[in-house]
């Protein structure tokens, strides 16, 4: 049984004001019209809930009972359009965002910071898959509704939108030979050990692309998962490493040497979600995100 909203609203207006006529005025329809409503609740639960006394009206022992439900439906109803109304109004809600742990912190955290300062009623829940593969299985699922990734391979169940090229940068050892900001022949980087990511990452990737244009490898050293150790393993010797140009500040202010590869290593970002309509806080944060508003 599923009773109609409105007519449980109907019946609780004949409570709150004594009688058909006034519930009538008060909520806006006529009579025979308000009479109607509560006749068809009534034949739907199957009992009758006033006692007809001329004008004046009296609930039955069911519309006694019926009478605190109803209103808490009525609440609830009310209480779920605000809530909505909050969402829809970037006043309330939640937005499930995936990056690649290497856009983390560019471009994302900007963008994040962005939108928080516009919409600080949003919570952003911010998911950390391992690889693109990951974060595709993310957003095809529906589990996140954005994400940030390399514009590369993107399933074509997926909608992109641009959000411009990557830089990445060597970094290497504090003391290291190079000078700070040279533009290094990648050919001349065969024998020098490098920390990286694991294969199947795109810092990986664009690493051996790298050096198969000028018909090299790269020398592995050291392979990390853990994202965050590469520019201390850096620091500590370990190895060279390619990073984007954000964290090679980074890695500069804490010693570490940098350098432009050559040729030029960079990479296509995209924020990427399923086709279909976005949510209120997903729409508007793709529109900040390309630069529209």
């Amino acid at each position: 049984m599923l009773m109609d909203s409105n007519r449980l609203r109907h019946f609780v207006a004949v409570v709150d004001h004594g009688g058909f006529t006034a519930a009538s005025q008060a909520v806006y329809i006529s009579q025979p019209a308000l009479s109607l409503a509560v006749r068809d609740l009534e034949a739907e639960l199957g009992v009758a809930l006033f006692l007809r006394n001329g004008r004046r009206v009296h609930l039955t022992s069911a519309g006694e009972a019926l009478l605190g439900p109803a209103r808490q439906v009525l609440r609830d109803l009310e209480t779920g359009q605000a809530a909505v109304e909050a969402v829809a109004g970037l006043e309330a809600g939640t937005l499930t965002l995936a990056s690649l742990p290497t856009l983390a912190a560019d471009p994302l955290a900007p963008m994040v910071g962005a939108f928080r300062r516009h919409y600080p009623g949003i919570r952003i829940d911010l998911a950390a898959p391992e690889d693109a593969s990951e974060l595709f299985d993310l957003v095809v699922s529906g589990t996140c509704e954005l994400g940030v990734t390399e514009a590369h391979d993107i399933p074509e169940a997926l909608q992109e939108h641009s959000l411009g090229r990557q830089s990445l940068v060597l970094i290497f050892p504090p003391g290291s030979d190079h000078a700070e900001g040279e533009r290094l022949d990648l050919s001349s980087l065969e024998m020098t050990p490098f920390v990286v990511a694991p294969r199947g990452t795109s810092t990986f990737r664009l690493l051996e692309e790298g050096f198969a244009a000028v018909q090299r490898s790269p020398s592995v050293a050291v392979v990390t998962a853990q994202r965050d150790a590469i520019v201390p393993l850096v620091i500590a010797g370990a190895g060279a490493a390619l990073v984007p140009e954000s964290v090679a500040r980074t890695a500069s202010e804490l010693g570490a040497v940098t350098a432009w590869p050559e040729p030029p290593i960079a990479r296509a970002i995209a924020l990427i979600h399923r086709s279909g309509s976005l949510s209120p806080a997903a729409t508007r944060f793709a529109e900040m995100a390309s630069g529209s508003s």
